[in-house]
């Protein structure tokens, strides 16, 4: 099935931008449950204090408004709740480990690339945590990553009304398998991945296709996909977190009609507040 961009021609006047972890595949827990926080349990020595730590780290990725950060920077954040507490990690190597975030390239081989003439103990530890979490990852099945409730039906319910496209930062070969596992690629007509550019490149892309941005809605779960609706000037649907399903039966039964209807501006700030407000609640 050629779901590529290159190809890709528009068929309706309307389009969804939609992401795919914690979005519309339940893979964001999972990993986040049984490969991040493992894995920083592990490489800090913290197995005494593994629930209380795995909490915090669910905090700061899936509940709170820094959920869908860079695993880099998720790290950092996390450094800071443990400092003091379960860790004490030496200030110079926290510095060189944020003067390295802040040149911006934040993956393994950036941090690899540094480590060739940086010897930070903070980095190796950085690098050992970073594979180790993706050894977990790529050991996960589709079993283990279901689509949330009430996804098909929605799909289903907006296939042949608009134009239908996954825009994520996983790579291809995961997003193909996870829908593929499930039948969902049927409903698409194009998909985009990290490998074709940034959420916000690809839905400039999209653009560039001949829809109008009025005509464009971009559906996720995190501050990335809200910032990529917003560097386009498309509308945004949120899937809240905890409500992944009952997010997409609204959907559904209620504001895909209003964004076909042109009227979906009406109620993009109630939505809005209502994403922020899940977050804020969560993270308290």
């Amino acid at each position: 099935m050629d779901l590529s961009i290159e190809t890709f021609e528009k068929k309706h006047d309307h389009l969804l931008c939609i992401d795919s972890d914690g979005t519309v595949i339940d893979a964001m827990n999972v990993k986040h449950n049984r490969c991040h926080g493992l894995s920083f349990v592990e490489e800090w020595g913290l197995q005494d204090h593994a629930e209380e730590v795995q909490r915090i780290w669910n905090d700061i990725n899936l509940y709170e408004k820094t959920r869908g950060i860079n695993r880099f920077l998720a790290l950092n954040e996390m450094l800071q709740r443990m400092e003091g507490k379960y860790l004490q990690t030496r200030p110079e190597e926290l510095i060189d480990y944020r003067a390295w975030i802040q040149e911006g390239d934040l993956s393994n081989k950036s941090l690899q690339a540094r480590m060739e003439w940086d010897d930070n103990p903070l980095l190796q530890k950085a690098i050992r945590w970073s594979k180790a979490l993706n050894a977990r990852i790529a050991r996960l099945t589709p079993a283990d990553k279901p689509p949330f409730p009430h996804v098909r039906e929605a799909l289903a319910y907006a296939r042949g009304k608009a134009d239908i496209s996954v825009i994520s930062s996983s790579n291809m070969a995961a997003i193909r398998e996870e829908w593929g596992a499930y039948g969902l690629l049927d409903f698409l007509s194009v998909m985009t991945s990290q490998e074709i550019g940034t959420k916000d490149e690809c839905v400039a892309r999209m653009i560039e296709k001949g829809y109008k941005p009025g005509n464009i809605l971009m559906i996720g779960d995190a501050w990335p996909d809200v910032n990529a609706a917003r560097a386009n000037g498309v509308w945004y649907y949120p899937i809240l977190t905890r409500r992944e399903g009952e997010s997409w039966t609204e959907f559904r039964q209620t504001y895909f009609d209003r964004f076909l209807q042109n009227s979906y501006g009406d109620c993009q700030q109630e939505l809005m507040d209502r994403f922020e407000q899940n977050f804020t609640q969560q993270g308290e």
